[in-house]
């Protein structure tokens, strides 16, 4: 035997690297660093599918009819499906348009793959500022195996729509600063939506993230763990922080939408 096939990595398949992603990340990732370059695809269609399995999952639940009523959240109970009901004269009994669930599944589904792009590229920048330069193929496979927890989250997240009839309202630590499930007479201004948009970001598996991130790093890179934890905080810091803008916007121009059309029921 030769010292080259002697030193060689055994080739692991697609579900063992999975799971060492999880649960064996250093070895893992100092295997994927030199190995398995081309198949960062497989993991990359799982996560999107999962992303977007739990709005397919909310879109599958039927509307339920309502009487008019006064602005209070009311539940159904034949479905288990909070309802809001608004001041208008006759309920829809049938979704008027497939459209904003095909746009949402759309916007998710591309979502996904910029958020690779943009991890990539920080973490490129960072490796480079750190001294410790990368190519942007590597940080961008990086990025992908990375996002397995939220793979996890979405596949979660699923089981509990499709368990409960309910979809997800409050994502993260937001439902401690605006409750999406009840309508207000106040509508939130710019502070309770910027914060709203941060905390929505906080939850377990953004935690399980960047701990592979800074593993990842350390297997790729050769960064101290400090250093590795220090760019993955920042990262996500300031990408957190760009999405603050949209969110603001957003709800603003949803809250004058209500003012002008009426609730949204």
């Amino acid at each position: 035997m030769s010292v080259e096939n002697a030193t060689k990595p055994a080739k692991k398949n697609i579900i063992a690297l999975l799971v060492g992603v999880l649960i064996r990340p250093k070895t893992t990732f100092g295997y994927l660093k030199d190995n398995y370059k081309r198949g960062w695809w497989l993991p990359a269609v799982l996560i999107v599918l999962l992303s977007v399995a739990p709005l397919w999952a909310a879109a599958r639940q039927s509307p339920t009819a309502t009487t008019p009523a006064m602005n209070v959240p009311e539940m159904s109970g034949a479905k288990g499906v909070v309802v809001e009901v608004g001041p208008v004269e006759t309920p829809p009994t049938e979704p008027a348009s497939g459209a904003p669930g095909i746009l949402a599944l759309g916007g998710a589904i591309l979502r996904t793959p910029l958020a690779w792009l943009l991890w990539g590229g920080a973490l490129y920048l960072a490796s480079v500022f750190l001294g410790r330069s990368s190519s942007f193929g590597q940080m961008f496979r990086l990025a992908v195996w990375t996002w397995l927890p939220y793979g996890i989250r979405g596949l979660v997240q699923t089981i509990y729509v499709l368990t409960t009839g309910k979809a997800i309202v409050n994502s993260g630590l937001s439902g401690f600063v605006i409750d999406k499930g009840a309508q207000s007479l106040i509508p939130p201004g710019p502070g309770q939506l910027a914060l709203a948009s941060i905390l929505g970001r906080v939850d377990i598996y953004a935690l399980w993230h960047l701990l592979l991130v800074s593993v990842g790093l350390m297997a790729f890179t050769n960064l101290t763990r400090k250093k590795a934890w220090t760019a993955a905080l920042v990262i996500w810091l300031v990408l957190a922080l760009l999405g603050v803008v949209p969110a603001i916007f957003g709800g603003m121009f949803g809250n004058v939408l209500d003012s002008l059309l009426g609730p949204r029921v």
